[in-house]
C-alpha cells in the first residue's frame, strides 16, 4: 500500500514508519522536527494551515495513519495552550478527512477518563468525526507507548519513559505527581505498530475502535520500580502535590496543567478485544522494559 503517516517525526510515528516501510511505500508528514528516516518519503506540511487539504490531495495514497496530535498549541485570541491544541487538532483532522481515504487513527485511552480536559475532548471529538465520516477506519487507543530510542532520530518532545529513565539514572530522588498509585498499561511501540500493520493486512478495516495496552496494568510506582530493577539502582520516590506540578507544568514543554490535574485517573487498555481480532497479545511491560534502556 501507499501510506501517509502524520506525525511521522514523533516517537510513535518514527517507530511506525520504520516498520511500515518494510512492507509499504510511506509518506512521512512532519512540520517542526526534521524527518531523517531511511526509506521514507518526507512531506513537510503544517496540517493546521488552510492550504493543507489542497496539498494532501496531491498525494497518491491508499490509507492515512493519523498519529499527529498536540497537547499544547499556539494560542490565539486569549486561548490558553490547551484550548489552542484542541483547535489545532480539529484543524488537522479536517485536513485529513478531506482526503476521503481510509484511516487508521491513533487515539488514546484518555477517552475513557472522567476528565473533560481539552486534550481528552480532542481525542473524543476526533473519534466521533471519523466514525461519522462514512470512511473505512479503525481506531487504536494505546496506553503509555514505550520502546527504544531510534538512532539518528530525535523527536522534538522526548518520550516520557526515556525522560523517566534518565531521571532515575541521574537523580537520587524520583518525583511522582500525587500518590503514584494510578495505573497504566504500557504498550510497546513495536506491538502498537504491528497492530496497525496487521489491521491493514486484513481484507478491510473493521470500522470500530480497540484499546491496546500491555498484558497487565502497573501503578506508576510499580513502573518506576521495574525501571530501577533493570537499571540496577534504588532511588527514593518523592510525592509532589498535583496543584504544585500543575502550576509548574505551564513552563514545561511536555506537560499540560489540565492533564496533570487528571493524572490520578487510571489509563487502562484491556487488549483482549484486539487480541481476539488479531490473534496475538502485546507483551507485558515487565518483559519489554529493557528496550527503554537501549
Amino acid at each position: 500500500m501507499r501510506l501517509l503517516v502524520t506525525g511521522a517525526s514523533s516517537f510513535v510515528g518514527a517507530h511506525f514508519c520504520r516498520l511500515a516501510s518494510r512492507e509499504h511505500y510511506v509518506y512521512g508528514q512532519y512540520f517542526s522536527t526534521p524527518l531523517r528516516l531511511p526509506h521514507i518519503q518526507p512531506v513537510r506540511l503544517d496540517l493546521t494551515h488552510s492550504m493543507a487539504a489542497t496539498r494532501l490531495q496531491e498525494l497518491d495514497v491508499d490509507v492515512v495513519v493519523h498519529i499527529a496530535c498536540k497537547i499544547k498549541g499556539q494560542p490565539q485570541d486569549g486561548e490558553d495552550v490547551a484550548a489552542a491544541a484542541l483547535r489545532e487538532n480539529q484543524q488537522m483532522m479536517s485536513s485529513i478527512l478531506s482526503m476521503k481515504k481510509a484511516m487508521v487513527y491513533a487515539s488514546s485511552t484518555v477517552v475513557h477518563w472522567q476528565s473533560d480536559a481539552p486534550y481528552v475532548q480532542s481525542r473524543r471529538q476526533d473519534e466521533e468525526r471519523l466514525m461519522n465520516s462514512g470512511l473505512d477506519y479503525v481506531i487504536l487507543r494505546p496506553s503509555a507507548p514505550y520502546g527504544p530510542r531510534l538512532r539518528n532520530h530525535c523527536p522534538r518532545h522526548k518520550e516520557s519513559f526515556h525522560t523517566l529513565t534518565d531521571l532515575i539514572q541521574r537523580s537520587p530522588v524520583v518525583p511522582v505527581v500525587g500518590s503514584g498509585e494510578y495505573r497504566r498499561q504500557p504498550v510497546h511501540v513495536d506491538d502498537f505498530s504491528q497492530a496497525i500493520l496487521d489491521c491493514l493486512a486484513k481484507p478491510s478495516l473493521p470500522n470500530r475502535g480497540f484499546d491496546i495496552g500491555g498484558k497487565n496494568a502497573h501503578s506508576f510506582r510499580q513502573i518506576i520500580n521495574l525501571l530501577q530493577i533493570e537499571l540496577g539502582v534504588k532511588r527514593q520516590v518523592l510525592s509532589i502535590p498535583k496543584s504544585l506540578m500543575a502550576y509548574a507544568a505551564k513552563w514545561m514543554p511536555n506537560l499540560e496543567p489540565s492533564l496533570i490535574r487528571a493524572i490520578d485517573e487510571d489509563e487502562l487498555a484491556d487488549p483482549s478485544d484486539l487480541a481476539d481480532y488479531l490473534g496475538w497479545t502485546p507483551r507485558d511491560f515487565s518483559i519489554g522494559v529493557k528496550d527503554v534502556l537501549s
